[in-house]
């Protein structure tokens, strides 16, 4: 029905419009890592492939309450979706903050991302989270401020001075950035009134 292709276009135009965004984003980090050298790219490529280890766990969950929220959504259920979404996104945060003690731990080139890995954790299952509810618009938003507001600018600015560590600094200031922005929409509650299928 024309509704229902409304909802789909009002949910994931937003998503496509999120994931170039991130995507365009991780282009230019990986432009910014080539200027610093072959040893530093291939740092780079391993750590970031390492770190994916910790945050599988934390995708799982999200899956999991996109499928959740958006069931209570449909019932009209919004404190049961409330409920799910703060139950899972603190599954999700203790989950990884377990990951980034393994990092911290046995990865000793990785400690600086171990300290991201728990508001990672609260910015993938929270944004599960609120597109289970329709608001995809506002994940969006908070992904693109993130990413290009905190991590991009952070990581030109400390890049020439630190090098790799200087890009790494700047993705562990813009991860719990973005946890904590996910978090305090959570929070306020916003995501359930304005999101597409309200």
């Amino acid at each position: 029905t024309r509704a229902c292709l409304h909802n789909v276009w009002k949910v994931g135009a937003p998503l496509a419009a999120e994931r170039a965004a991130l995507s365009s984003a991780q282009v230019l980090l990986v432009r910014i890592v080539s200027g610093l050298g072959t040893t530093a790219i291939a740092a780079n490529s391993l750590g970031v492939s390492a770190e994916s280890l910790c945050y599988m766990a934390g995708y799982g969950i999200q899956d999991a309450a996109l499928a959740l929220v958006g069931q209570a959504v449909g019932a009209n259920r919004r404190d049961m979706a409330k409920r799910f979404a703060w139950l899972c996104t603190a599954m999700g945060m203790g989950i990884m903050a377990l990951t980034g003690v393994g990092l911290y731990v046995f990865a000793r080139v990785l400690r600086i991302e171990a300290f991201a890995e728990p508001m990672f954790g609260a910015s993938i299952v929270a944004s599960g989270s609120m597109q289970g509810a329709g608001d995809s618009t506002g994940c969006f938003v908070l992904n693109l401020i993130s990413m290009w507001g905190v991590r991009l600018t952070l990581a030109v600015l400390l890049a020439p001075r630190f090098g790799l560590v200087g890009v790494w600094v700047a993705m562990c200031a813009e991860l719990c950035t973005r946890g904590a922005l996910f978090l305090l929409r959570m929070a306020r509650g916003k995501w359930l009134d304005k999101g597409a299928l309200a």
